[in-house]
């Protein structure tokens, strides 16, 4: 019987000096609160704009409810020597 051939390697192995190990990562340091102050102060203005939002909105709707209560107003008089408009 004849010998099985192996299988021919596509690559030749590597030959180089082995790496060593690796070094555990460092921890990342937590964050300062420097960071945090501004989007902290972002937020409040935020806060701030919409509170001021609410409020012009309120008063919006009361002027217009206002203006709703008045009567409509009448023509102003004409003055003489002006040509008057026909009413049908």
């Amino acid at each position: 019987m004849a010998k099985a051939k192996k299988p021919s390697r596509k690559t030749k192995p590597a030959r180089g000096r082995k790496t060593a190990a690796r070094k555990p990562a460092k921890k990342k340091a937590a964050r300062s609160a420097g960071r945090s102050a501004a989007p902290s102060a972002a937020s409040k203005r935020v806060a701030e704009l919409e509170s001021e939002n609410r409020r012009l909105r309120d008063e919006v709707a009361s002027l217009r409810a206002q203006l709703g209560d008045r009567p409509a107003a009448e023509t102003p008089p004409e003055e003489p020597g002006e040509q008057s408009t026909l009413e049908l």
